[in-house]
């Protein structure tokens, strides 16, 4: 009887833990609904709730569609199958199948570990842990790895650059078509080649990976620009041009690449840019202390990682520039005014992004203006985040300037080239952003 009875108070406690749980699944999933539709006018999140309807379909795609008869072939030495109509119906209704699964999957995750209450305690601990015992390598979403001088980073696994070398020669010919100007921008990594700071046993990719790409860039004709050597010649210190805390260069040094990218404009194909746009004298510095807890130091968290200073930097002289961030309405203003998002500019260092401030975030469009600018000219950059830090310098030369972040734009890239027409176009790349050109997802599917 004794046994029956703690058996049936064993059963009543388990159901109790499981209904708590799922109880506040329920409330966390109330709470997020509330919050995203209703939240106040601070920073966004960088943590948000996967979307069913958003991984469905895009506007992207359907504003920009792509042509059949523009497509980049790439021999990857697999049996190809020939398409019915009836398989591709099969792997159209696969894929949709796919997308909700992920969105399922990840909403799962979002709603149980994500939101969980008290979450950051738990990986403040696990970083503690990792720091008392004098671990190198933090695990978390992407693990951190402490370097010698103690900045964080990244691994980067070895990758076959081969298709993204067809790819970017590929994109490089159309644009010879169309008579648009084009170059390959290689950033660099955190990592310096030249003064290799990683811990023992580990080993980093980014450098060999950039050096692979731009080797087949050469052998194949298309021209590049390669930001790494001038990195070095402008510092000795090469760390100090970026941050501790997070992958990202600093805007100081994002202000000196943009005076690079018009110097190189300038010699290979005979523009006539400003380049004082790169010197840092021009520029008002406005430091803020302590605001930045880098993407890394997120993972690390507080008790491995200190909060560090970040800078807005904007031009001393008058300007009036009009910004558009993807299809909302546009914004007219002083430098200072549109470049800037202060709502990013808070201490709540686990659910802000400082980085976040310059052109308002990870947008899939920013579309520029120059107003007292003239010249005719509209320069299209493909790229990821460290573009922000470079593209509101680099539209001080342009009377168009428009930032395309092919991570979140799967509509037809030629498509858009051929509705905007700029006059030059730049991919413009960090080494961990090198892949192949697989699908439209792909960051070097230029289709």
């Amino acid at each position: 009887m004794k046994r029956n009875k703690s058996s049936y108070f064993v059963g009543i406690a388990f159901i109790c833990i499981i209904a708590a749980f799922f109880g506040s699944v329920i409330f966390r999933f109330y709470r997020a609904q509330v919050y995203f539709d209703y939240g106040g006018t601070t920073a966004q999140s960088e943590i948000s709730a996967p979307s069913a309807s958003s991984a469905a379909e895009s506007v992207w795609v359907k504003e920009y569609p792509f042509d059949e008869d523009e497509k980049f072939s790439y021999d990857r030495k697999t049996e190809v199958v020939p398409q019915t109509v009836q398989t591709q119906s099969t792997v159209s209704k696969k894929t949709e199948y796919l997308t909700y699964v992920n969105w399922f999957k990840n909403s799962v995750d979002y709603y149980t570990t994500k939101l969980l209450p008290g979450r950051m305690r738990y990986v403040e601990a696990n970083a503690l842990f990792s720091k008392t015992v004098g671990m190198k390598i933090i695990a978390g979403t992407d693990s951190v790895v402490v370097m010698k001088n103690g900045y964080l980073t990244f691994e980067s696994a070895p990758a076959d650059t081969s298709e993204a070398v067809e790819s970017v020669k590929w994109f490089s010919d159309e644009m010879k078509k169309r008579n648009i100007d084009f170059s390959y921008v290689q950033y660099p990594s955190k990592e310096d080649k030249n003064d290799e700071q990683l811990p023992d046993g580990v080993v980093d990719y980014s450098n060999k990976n950039a050096d692979s790409l731009l080797a087949g860039l050469e052998k194949n004709g298309v021209n590049y620009l390669d930001m790494r050597p001038l990195l070095s010649q402008k510092d000795s210190d090469w760390y100090s041009d970026f941050f501790k805390t997070d992958h990202h260069w600093k805007p100081e040094t994002g202000v000196w690449a943009s005076g690079k990218i018009a110097e190189m404009l300038n010699g290979k194909f005979g523009y006539s840019l400003d380049t004082d746009i790169g010197n840092l004298e021009n520029y008002n510095v406005d430091v803020y202390e302590k605001y930045c807890l880098g993407s890394q130091g997120k993972i690390a968290t507080l008790t491995y990682a200190d909060p560090e200073d970040i800078s807005l930097v904007y031009p001393k002289k008058s300007t009036s520039f009009t910004v558009q961030y993807d299809n909302d309405a546009a914004k007219t203003g002083a430098f200072e005014d549109v470049m800037f998002n202060r709502n990013y500019l808070n201490k709540d260092y686990y659910n802000n992004s400082a980085y976040s401030t310059y052109i308002n975030g990870n947008k899939t469009i920013t579309r520029i203006k120059n107003n007292d600018c003239k010249n005719g000219k509209k320069i299209l950059i493909i790229g990821g985040s460290y573009n922000k830090c470079v593209v509101p310098y680099l539209s001080q030369d342009f009377e168009s300037t428009e930032l395309l972040d092919r991570r979140y734009f799967d509509g037809s890239v030629l498509n858009y080239i051929d509705k905007t027409k700029p006059d030059v176009v730049l991919v413009a790349y960090t080494p961990t952003l090198i892949s192949d050109a697989s699908t439209h997802s792909s960051t070097f599917n230029f289709e």
